[in-house]
Order: structure tokens, then sequence, then C-alpha cells
């Protein structure tokens, strides 16, 4: 270990400073207890390895760093508490980035103006179409805290933004907003429009070809692509499908190639192509991946502009600092860390890699390179890249590892062969949309003829995607689940979704949420949990309870759908009505009958809209179940109301149940003292406040069952929550957002 960090301090000084500041802000963030532990050992060491100069500039460094990151914190958390007490205010801001959003809404990241507010950063959310960065707003509204995410497994967004500095939520009414954006915003906007409408003018926007050359060439995802960014993901390859620090590099390589073409001396080329690299990362955004790319090639190349010798690591390693310098908040982003984490594999393991790889590359035996053909040198030499490449994607997905365990907790060990396959597919594509790119002011028709000839290379990067995410055991989750266990989620506005997954391994969706819930919250939930439902059931045609067959299919290998909806016009449960699949058998399940949820457990459907219509709303119409696992009874009454109880206790059912899930009638009483003394319920868990009149009765009827005895789990407080079934012993129940845990022993049904 000792010869390995001389020699790493000896050809990469930078790398091994930042490295080792790298870690102090792990363990400040981890282990503060031990952060002066950790200081006296980087110190050490750089001393060791270093000399005292040397180790009094990492000092001073350090203490920048370690500092300035204090003070950052201790001020966010100042600021957060400040504007969460404010309230209602008229505030002027400044656009940081583009909006983003759909019907009607969007959000984005805002600079607020003005000595009050210090030009604190808001995530502004308001109405109408989503405006470009840049743009001046003035709006009445109200600030609100940032709060934290409410489910598990859902990416941290809060987390997130406080990285990036955001201290609050401002929502803005509608109705007393301005907006207005000046030339040089609007200039900028217009430059980014066009250059979204070149690469995919002349094909269809909403095609699979469209949305795969929008996503690798400016990062840009469509809504409803959560399923194909699924792919990506198992692949190991998902650093293709948004615009990393490979594409950076690669439009590095295509000036230079362009520029050498064109007989430019290489120190005329390298201002060029560092410009280049910048206006790509800008146009696509900005994000830290590209920035971080951008500016490490910019320092890589300045050293040849300047007849220095550079290092990739070294390069890696100066970026590294100043950011620290800059905003050591950076560090904690998870792309951020995969992108810097990447690049040091790559810098690290190659070369040992490539010793493993030396037989793919071998010089053919007792044939001088004299004697060697036209064919047999382009086959050497296509051997010899090969290996570089398998060399390069072993290293970056070994280094990746941990990180993609640790953030999205998955392994991919496919990525390796699927990331050789894909950087052919994804250079030529961004290739000839920078091309069509060029093309489009002089000649409109060549560029639409080479989109449509990028449209191919854009089907065969996700069918190549998809071909090595489907190969068994190509990728697998760090998640694993032994024990039965439910997954309730808390969506909000009226929505619901739960998933059931058995210890056999098998998930089943009850309700999937709307179209953006699913998207936005359950999909990335399960993904990241591991989960993936082969069945669903929907039990009634409300928009938030259920979602388009499209999407599910796309997002979940489905083989069986269960519906107790019934078709309305416009509505999702229409299109599952007229939905065909080969492989995915849709039934309407009726009272009495039984539904496998696997592992042993098993659903009793005791009330169903095939049975007869007890009203003329969604809800009156909703499927009421049982959930039967390990001994326990778990009672999902949905939306019922007051008919649909009245109903289930004159049919003379067993309804005993130890735990009631409940959502809320859109306008009539639910969970009535009828229904609850036939059930006998030791807990109810009950939706979080949906924003209607019937929220006020909701919690007159808490208070009366908790002075009854019986347990009530608020979900408005909790958020998700895990329920785990434990055989005869307990069943545990923990909210996500409060981080509480409830216990129930078993019950006496």
């Amino acid at each position: 270990m000792s010869k390995f960090i001389m020699r790493l301090w000896a050809k990469r000084p930078l790398f091994a400073l930042a490295a080792g500041l790298v870690a102090l802000m792990a363990l400040d963030h981890f282990s503060p207890g031990f952060l002066w532990l950790g200081g006296l050992v980087f110190a050490a060491l750089v001393v060791r390895f270093g000399g005292w100069k040397t180790g009094f500039i990492a000092f001073f460094l350090a203490a920048i760093v370690w500092g300035g990151g204090r003070f950052r914190d201790a001020r966010q958390e100042a600021d957060e508490a400040r504007f969460s007490k404010i309230g209602l205010a008229e505030v002027e801001a400044r656009l940081a980035e583009d909006g983003t959003g759909e019907e009607g809404k969007w959000s984005a990241v805002a600079r607020l103006h003005g000595d009050k507010y210090g030009g604190r950063k808001v995530r502004w959310i308001g109405t109408g179409e989503p405006p470009p960065a840049g743009t001046e707003l003035r709006a009445s509204g109200v600030f609100e805290d940032l709060g934290r995410e409410r489910n598990p497994g859902v990416p941290d967004r809060v987390e997130n933004l406080r990285n990036e500095g955001v201290v609050a939520v401002f929502r803005a009414n509608g109705m007393r907003s301005e907006q207005w954006i000046g030339p040089v915003s609007s200039w900028a906007a217009g430059i980014k429009k066009s250059f979204r409408e070149s690469i995919t003018v002349g094909l269809d926007r909403e095609s699979l070809a469209a949305k795969v050359i929008l996503a690798v060439v400016i990062g840009e995802k469509a809504k409803d692509s959560l399923g194909l960014v699924r792919d990506f993901r198992e692949s190991g390859t998902l650093h293709v499908f948004s615009v990393s620090g490979m594409h950076v590099m690669m439009l590095g390589s295509m000036i230079w190639f362009a520029l050498k073409w064109a007989g430019v001396p290489r120190r005329a080329a390298i201002p060029v192509i560092i410009a280049a690299m910048f206006g790509y990362s800008w146009l696509a955004g900005n994000g830290p991946a590209a920035v971080r790319s951008a500016w490490m090639g910019a320092v890589f190349l300045g050293g040849f502009a300047f007849r220095r010798r550079t290092d990739l690591l070294n390069s890696l390693g100066a970026v590294l600092i100043v950011s620290l310098l800059w905003d050591h908040r950076i560090i904690r982003m998870p792309g951020v860390q995969l992108s810097y984490g990447v690049v040091a594999a790559i810098g690290l393991g190659t070369a040992l890699a490539r010793r493993g790889l030396t037989w793919i590359a071998a010089d053919e035996l007792f044939l001088p390179t004299s004697e060697t053909g036209f064919w047999r040198a382009k086959w050497l030499g296509f051997r010899k890249n090969l290996a570089e490449s398998f060399a390069v994607s072993t290293a970056a997905s070994v280094g990746s590892a941990p990180l993609t365990a640790f953030h999205f907790g998955m392994v991919s060990p496919i990525s390796v062969f699927a990331t050789v396959a894909l950087v052919p597919i994804v250079y030529a594509l961004l290739g000839l949309a920078l091309i069509s790119c060029v093309l489009r002011p002089f000649s409109e028709s060549a560029a639409i003829f080479l989109n449509r000839t990028n449209a191919h290379l854009a089907n065969a990067c996700a069918g190549t995607a998809g071909f090595f995410a489907r190969i068994p055991g190509g990728s697998g989750s760090v998640v694993t689940t032994k024990k039965d266990t439910l997954i309730i989620y808390d969506l909000g506005y009226g929505a619901a979704a739960t998933c059931f997954t058995s210890g056999a391994g098998n998930a089943i969706l009850l309700d999937t949420g709307g179209k953006f819930s699913l998207e936005s919250q359950v999909g990335p939930s399960l993904m990241r949990l591991g989960m993936r439902p082969d069945s669903v059931i929907l039990t009634h045609a409300d928009a938030g309870h259920a979602s388009p067959p499209e999407l599910l299919l796309e997002m979940f290998p489905l083989r069986q759908v269960a519906s107790g909806m019934v078709p309305s016009q416009g509505t999702a449960a229409a299109q599952w009505k007229d939905f065909r699949a080969k492989d995915v058998r849709v039934s309407t399940p009726g009272k009495g009958d039984r539904l496998d949820f696997g592992g042993g457990a098993w659903g009793e459907v005791l009330l169903s809209a095939k049975d007869g219509n007890l009203g003329s709303l969604a809800d009156d119409r909703a499927m009421v179940l049982r959930l039967h696992g390990k001994g326990w009874k778990i009672l999902f009454t949905g939306d019922a109301g007051r008919l649909s109880e009245e109903a289930l206790l004159e049919s003379g059912t067993d309804l005993a149940a130890d735990v009631i899930v409940a959502g809320l009638h859109e306008n009539d009483l639910s969970l009535t003292d009828a229904f609850l003394s036939a059930v006998k319920p030791q807990a109810i868990i009950v939706a979080s406040s949906a924003g209607s009149e019937m929220d006020r009765q909701r919690e007159l009827q808490k208070k009366s069952w908790e002075k009854k005895g019986m347990r009530v789990i608020d979900q408005t407080e909790t958020g998700g929550l895990t329920m785990r079934f434990a055989g005869e012993g307990n069943l545990v129940i923990q909210g996500f957002a409060d981080g509480s845990e409830i216990r129930i022993n078993h019950g006496r049904h």
C-alpha cells in the first residue's frame, strides 16, 4: 500500500490530494466525530510523501473546504428556518434554469431579488407554459419549506435541492404573476430551442427514436420514457441515456478530427475544441457531469497548448479541488460522485484491466510485422481497439459498482459488454445529430434525411440496451426481500398505489397511482427497491388509481391484470377495456374470487363492480379486497364510501381484519361505526389529506377511533409505509417521512 501511495503521489499529486479531501468530506458527513482522526491520517500521509511544505498547503486547503462547508451548511439551515416562517409574500426573481412541467404547471430553480432575500435560491412553482432560463418573474405567493421525500426508494430530490443551495419552495399565485425576458436570455433560449428542433426535425416527436435522440444528445427525457430508462439502467448504460462526460469527450474528438482534416494546427485547434465542449455542455443544460468533463477537457488540453505533460487523473484532481473550494456540497450529489468516480476508476484501473485482455490483441506468432497483409493488419488493429474498449469499460464498471449499488440499489456486470456495444452507436448518433443541426439553416431537407437516418441508430441504441438488460443475471438488485412486504405509497391528491412483494420474489401492484405518480414516484421507487411487478389489480376508474396500459407494459413485465373498473369515456378504464396483448391476461374478478399473491398469500374479493353498480361515482364502484398472509388480514377499502359499506354489511360476509387501509370517498362518509364494528381492526391506515371538504369529517373520525382504542396511522405524518409480515409475531409498520415504527400484536381474527 505504501508503495502504491508513493507512486500515486509521485505521478499524480493533484489527484491524491483531491482524493484525500473527498475522504475527509465523506468522513465529516457520515462520522463527524472521527474527523479529527481522519485529518491526522491525511496530514501524516501528505507530510510523509510530499514534505512539510506540501503538508502545509494540504492543511490550508482542507481547512478552507471544511470551514467553508460548515459555514454553508449552517447558513442553509438558518435560511430554511427563516423562509419557512415568511408565508405570504410578493417577490421578484430570475430563473436559473429552464422551467419543466406539464398540464399547465411548471417548476424551476430561481434566484430571488432584493436585499430582504439576499439572492437566495428557491424552487419556484408556477402555472402556464414553462419559461426558459433568464426569465424575470414577479408574483404573489407562499413560501413553504423543502420538506423531504415521502416514499421509500424515490430519488431524494429534496436533498439534491439543498445541495444546490435551494432554501424554500415558492408557490406562485397564477392570477397575480408576471414574467418577462430580456433580449440576451431570449436569444439564448432561441438557440436552445432551435438546436432541439433541428436534431428531431422530420421525426414524430412521440416516437421512440425522437425520445432516444433527445435523451442521448441533450439529456432530455420524455415524461413517459421511464420504461426506456429502465433498459439503460438495467444494462448499466444509463450514462449513455443522459449527457455525461463521455458525450463531451466524443464531441471534442469530433471537432478535433474535423479541424485536423481541415489542416488546422493543434495549438490553434485547442481553444476551438474547449469552446465547443463548453458550448455543448450549455446546450445540454449544464449538468454537473457535462460541466465537469468540459473543465477536465480544458485542463487536459490546456497542457498541450502550453507544451506541458498532461495526465487524466491530475486533470481530474485539479477540477475536483476547485469544485470543493467553490462549494463542497457538489460532491454529495449521486450524479457527480458517479461522474468523478468513473473517471478515477478509468484512470486507475484501465492499465490493470488491459493486462488481463492482452490475449485479444496479441500479435500472431511467427509472423513478422513486415509480412502482415492489409486485412491481417486491419484485423489486428480492430482487436487492439476492442481490447482497449473492454479494458476501459471493465475499469469503469468495476469502479462505479459500489456507488451504483449504494445510490441505486443495483449492480450490472453486463455493463462491461453493453457499454462496448453502445459506444460506437452513440458516437455515430451524436455526430449525425450535430451535422443535422449545422445543415438545417441551409437545407432542411438534408437535415430531415439525416435525422431519419439517425432514427435507425436511435432504435438500434434502444434495442441494444434492451437486449443486454434482458440477459439473465446481467443485472440485479442489492436489495432483497425475504419477508412478505407491503409498501403503501403516499401520493397525495387522491392518488393511491400499493405494492405487495412475497418472500418468493414476485410482486403485485394494487392500483398504480395516476400517470404522473407512476412516472415520478411509484416507478422509480420500485426500480430502486428491486421490485418488478408482474401483476396489477385496479380497484376502480379513478385517474389517481389507474394508469394507461401502454405505460405499465413499458415499465413492468406484466402477465396478468385484474380489473375492477367500470369503463368511462376518456379514462384509463376505457383504454383497458379495449386492451389486447398476447402475453397479458386481463380478468374481471367478482365477489368471492381469490387472487394468488404468491408465497402463500392471497387476496379475497369482498365487493366488485362486476356484481352490480352501487352508484354513479367511481368511488361507489370500487373493488374491496382483503389480503390474507402469514395469519394476518389486511382490508383494502380504497375510496369506497357508505353505499359500499352497507352492501358489504348486508351481504353477511365475514369482514374481520387486523388492519384497514383506507382512502377517502369524494363526498360521502366512509368507515362508519357499523362497518368498523364488523371489521374490528386494531389499526386504521388513512391516506393523506386530499384537500376536500371530507378531510374535516375524517379528522373528527380519527379522534373518535383513538378514544375507542384503535391505532390511527395517518399518512399525512408518516408518508409512505412499509409493512412487514412477521408470521405469528408482530406486524411491523414503518413510516418513511417521520421514521416512525409501529408494532401490532397478532390480532383476534
